[in-house]
């Protein structure tokens, strides 16, 4: 996998995903991204089982094939090309991360939509933390399962 050049090398817990605090701080700021967007006008937050084919769909197969096209994708041959970063955040990992949000243009509101844009940089920074893609997918599950536990349409 590419990863900027500087970069430091891999936490020592990769195998381990749970026994990295940063990871599971990462994983319990779903409930603040959902938050997020449940303050536009077109969502509200609502307990509710969503189904398990929902579940299994939009929790299971979706951040599968997600974090397959825009990290192993985009993401692995921006940071092939570019090695710039600010601070903890790449240049590869913000353009993906727009890219995802606009990707999510064609099925959420506008505002849903651009909400998406700060999971990514979470699931790309995950990516480039552990440099294996049960990191991000593993994240973006979780994310996706509470976005639809959490979240109606007003």
């Amino acid at each position: 996998m590419a990863i900027g050049a500087g970069e430091a090398e891999p936490v020592e817990v990769r195998a381990r995903l749970w026994c990295d605090p940063l990871y599971g701080l990462a994983l319990a700021a779903a409930l603040p991204a959902v938050a997020l967007i449940a303050a536009t006008p077109a969502a509200r937050l609502a307990l509710h089982w969503p189904g398990l084919q929902a579940l299994w769909l939009m929790a299971g197969l979706m951040p599968v094939l997600e974090e397959v096209v825009f990290r192993f994708g985009l993401h692995d041959c921006l940071a092939a090309r570019w090695s710039a970063r600010v601070g903890p955040l790449t240049l590869a990992n913000a353009i993906t991360a727009v890219v995802f949000g606009m990707c999510h243009l064609w099925t959420h509101p506008p505002a849903w939509a651009l909400a998406t844009v700060l999971p990514a940089l979470v699931f790309g920074w995950a990516y480039e933390r552990h440099r294996r893609l049960a990191a991000p997918v593993l994240l973006h599950a979780g994310y996706n399962a509470v976005y639809l536990c959490l979240l109606t349409v007003a």
